[in-house]
């Protein structure tokens, strides 16, 4: 009896996920399953609603998927598969791109939310230099680097704006005027692009 009453319940289970595809759509990237991420790639749908818009919420975006890396072999490997596979990919930080510049469009493609991932700042005093994730906040630089006795040569006026989204704008702050823009004292990038898997 016991046995029938398990297999009931395997039936019954398997059939309430089967709906549950049916009914919300299993919108995987089958290329995403198999490049072998650290981080973790979410269908969850607060988190597809959190990137399909950006500041302002004046543009919205369709991504199928929010892959959030742990290291830039993560990313590597997402813009590969993207490349190969051809679906869209877009990094963003923490939201506050305009006109849809961190958005999917297209009807098949990736979020790279760069926010919640990386190895937080890393401050090397004796070179006078910090290495940090793209996605980590100006203002949790600051504070790094303070601890040291240290500050960022050039940063934004507003210190809440992802390292990443600055520095694909060039940086350009009050202190441009003395000392450049932050893309100006930039020592070293990596630079991830599809057609290569070396970062």
């Amino acid at each position: 009896m016991a046995v029938n009453n398990n297999n009931n319940k395997l039936l019954l289970l398997t059939f309430a996920i089967c709906r549950l595809i049916v009914t919300v759509g299993l919108t995987v990237l089958p290329e995403l399953l198999d490049v072998g991420l650290e981080g973790r790639l979410s269908v969850d749908k607060w988190e597809l609603e959190a990137a399909s818009v950006d500041f302002g919420r004046l543009s919205r975006g369709a991504p199928t998927e929010v892959v959030h890396p742990a290291t830039a072999e993560d990313v590597a490997r997402v813009v590969k598969a993207a490349f190969e596979s051809e679906f869209a990919v877009s990094a963003r930080g923490h939201g506050h791109s305009i006109n849809g510049q961190a958005l999917i469009r297209e009807k098949k493609g990736v979020v790279i939310e760069m926010g919640n991932g990386g190895s937080g700042v890393r401050v090397c005093e004796k070179g006078m230099y910090v290495d940090v994730w793209g996605g980590e906040l100006w203002i949790e630089v600051l504070s790094a680097t303070l601890e040291y006795g240290l500050a960022p040569m050039s940063w934004t006026d507003y210190l809440y704006l992802s390292v990443g989204g600055t520095l694909s704008n060039a940086g350009i702050s009050g202190q441009t005027f003395n000392h450049g823009p932050q893309i100006t004292n930039v020592f070293e990038l990596d630079v991830v692009t599809g057609n290569s898997f070396n970062i």
